[in-house]
């Protein structure tokens, strides 16, 4: 007698490999979605930066020797080194072009020596030292 289909043991284990499979593969996924995430965030925040940094050499006598000033997105979207619609990348909300900006502080060295800069990403912007 020749049977036909599979027996309820063979449908078992069958079930059971693709469960252990599916718990070692998910959190794997999960962990590797997680990863792309954050590093889109902080590309995100580092093409904020490389725009400042672009604004700044168009625009050196804006910036304060010697002190701090921030750059708001919104500067960096109207004067065009920014897209206008910007949203964060792990979330896709919009982003509030007032609050997010690029503190810059420079130095001025003596000697003849070129005055440098040092840029941070800051979600907080306090508007009273603005780069104008």
């Amino acid at each position: 007698m020749h049977k036909q289909g599979f027996t309820l043991v063979e449908l078992l284990g069958v079930i059971i490999l693709l469960a252990v499979i599916a718990l070692i593969t998910i959190p794997m996924i999960s962990g590797a979605l997680r990863t792309g995430r954050e590093n889109a965030d902080q590309q995100f925040k580092d093409n904020i930066v490389l725009a400042t940094k672009n604004w700044v050499l168009d625009n050196k006598g804006k910036t304060k020797d010697n002190g701090s000033c921030n750059v708001t997105l919104a500067i960096l979207q109207n004067d065009g080194y920014m897209d206008k619609n910007v949203k964060v990348p792990s979330t896709k909300a919009d982003v509030d072009v007032n609050q997010i900006c690029v503190t810059i502080t420079s130095t001025s060295k003596t000697n003849g020596q070129k005055k440098s800069y040092k840029y941070s990403y800051d979600e907080g912007c306090a508007a009273a030292s603005m780069c104008s």
